[in-house]
């Protein structure tokens, strides 16, 4: 099974191309300078929400609280483990404001969401000597995840979404040793609308959202308290859709499609106390921005660089 999904995960990533914003903002905005600046601005907002969401659906560490896989609690009896986790995320986002007749600013968007994850150990791993063990461990994880968005950013209405993954690990944590874990993830979030024409709004888009994840964890019990750091790379990929009614006052509205990609890299930090079953973790983060091409230099425009952050606390009991 995660032999599979990391090749599900790997032929993802090696059919995304480029990102390719420069393409479908040129597509809206062919006629005219000022309608290429807003159609810019409208792109940058997809992109922004695509990084918001994936951020605020993934997070840092798959399994909260740990940088080891669960493993088994004997030979042929596999650990499991339920988790709930409470997060905020803040996100740079445009703001759209006109100014001499252009979308121009930045502001931010803060994203809070709630997650459900269960998650299996498959395979216990070999030992590589007497406190090396955990190699080739296998846990297979599911998670499903609510997102609230702010309204007054132009999002129409919250996410839900669903994600697959697996985590194989390196080195179980010992006395002596930490723990260190590599996994790979898949997240769905559906379709997102933001702003509407009809509303008086003076531009629309939509896009589906697809996030895959890697994660690279390191971590060790030290007196009574885990700590963990982690980095890890995302790539968000779905369907875009850009609608800017004229802004020369016309009947002709300027609209551009395509799939629209971008990745980028993440590093956190997190510490965590057990009580025999019952785990309660925190974890803090950043998310770098996305570095683009565009098309038209606004000045004023929104810089889609600016990073992210993120946190989120967790409880999880483990089996």
């Amino acid at each position: 099974v995660a032999s599979i999904l990391c090749l599900l995960l790997g032929l993802s990533l090696q059919s995304a191309k480029a990102q390719n914003l420069p393409d479908l903002i040129s597509a809206c905005g062919a006629g005219s300078e000022l309608r290429l600046a807003w159609c810019q601005e409208v792109g940058l907002s997809v992109q922004a929400a695509q990084g918001a969401l994936g951020l605020a659906a993934s997070g840092g560490s798959d399994l909260p609280g740990s940088a080891s896989t669960l493993g088994w609690r004997m030979k042929g009896s596999p650990r499991f483990a339920l988790s709930v986790r409470g997060s905020l995320t803040r996100a740079p986002f445009p703001s759209l404001k006109m100014s001499g007749g252009l979308p121009r600013g930045k502001t931010t968007a803060s994203l809070a969401s709630v997650h459900l994850s269960g998650v299996l150990g498959l395979f216990d791993g070999f030992s590589l000597g007497p406190t090396v063990g955990g190699f080739g461990s296998v846990d297979l994880a599911v998670s499903t995840q609510w997102i609230g968005t702010p309204r007054d950013k132009g999002f129409q209405e919250n996410v839900t979404g669903w994600g697959v993954g697996t985590r194989i690990g390196i080195i179980r944590e010992s006395f002596t040793l930490p723990g260190i874990s590599l996994s790979a993830f898949f997240r769905s979030l559906g379709r997102t609308e933001l702003w509407n024409v009809d509303d008086g709004d003076p531009a629309e888009a939509g896009f589906d959202l697809r996030a895959s994840s890697l994660r690279a964890v390191v971590g060790k019990d030290i007196w009574g308290i885990g700590f963990l750091g982690g980095a890890g790379w995302d790539r968000y990929a779905g369907d875009a859709t850009l609608v800017v009614t004229d802004p020369e006052g016309g009947d002709n509205d300027s609209t551009g499609s395509g799939e629209l990609l971008s990745e980028r890299y993440l590093f956190f930090f997190g510490a965590s106390m057990t009580f025999l079953t019952l785990q309660i973790s925190a974890e803090v983060g950043w998310a770098d921005g996305f570095d683009s091409t565009l098309p038209l230099s606004v000045e004023g425009g929104f810089d889609p660089s600016s990073g992210s952050e993120f946190g989120a606390l967790a409880f999880r009991l483990t089996f």
